[in-house]
């Protein structure tokens, strides 16, 4: 089989003053590719992308110090994204049950991380991050959709399918 054609992934987001133009990139990066004889790493697209005349320029900032910003801004998401809040019955009749402290809720206007039972217990964040989930779940299908390995996974999301209200 050959490659017929480049198109970004749904979902992809790139620094504001990127190029994206999926054709060049992903031409460039097969060409990388086989320059180092198959493997191709973090390290050889940076390297090439340092580049003005790269394809794969655009997508990196290249001033220190926004991109030392840019990391610690990563760096946070992780951070809050890492909290596992621990819940315990107060009569301790019940085992602590552990949870994800934060989910992100991706209002429109205002992208952001909420307590998980709070943001649950809101009709609009609960849309919000259901949707969002579901959305991600479907992604997951259509990268791994040809291993047959799990063919018997995407029967039951076919059938949760069916209950499933907060679809995008």
């Amino acid at each position: 089989m050959r490659i017929g054609g480049y198109e970004f992934s749904e979902g992809a987001r790139f620094q504001s003053g990127a190029h994206p133009n999926a054709k060049a990139v992903g031409e460039h990066l097969e060409l990388l590719r086989k320059q180092f004889k198959g493997e191709l790493t973090p390290q050889d697209v940076l390297a090439d992308a340092r580049h003005d005349n790269s394809p794969l320029h655009s997508f990196f900032e290249w001033d220190d110090g926004a991109a030392a910003e840019q990391h610690r801004l990563a760096q946070a998401r992780g951070l809050i994204r890492s909290v596992v809040a621990i819940y315990v019955d107060e009569e301790r009749v019940k085992p602590a049950v552990r949870t994800k402290m934060f989910v992100h809720v991706n209002e429109p206007s205002a992208p952001h991380y909420r307590e998980a039972s709070h943001a649950m217990s809101q009709t609009k964040t609960r849309k919000l991050v259901l949707q969002r989930a579901w959305g991600e779940l479907q992604a997951w299908r259509r990268r791994y959709k040809d291993l047959k390995e799990f063919a018997g996974l995407f029967d039951v999301i076919d059938e949760a399918e069916k209950s499933i209200k907060y679809k995008n």
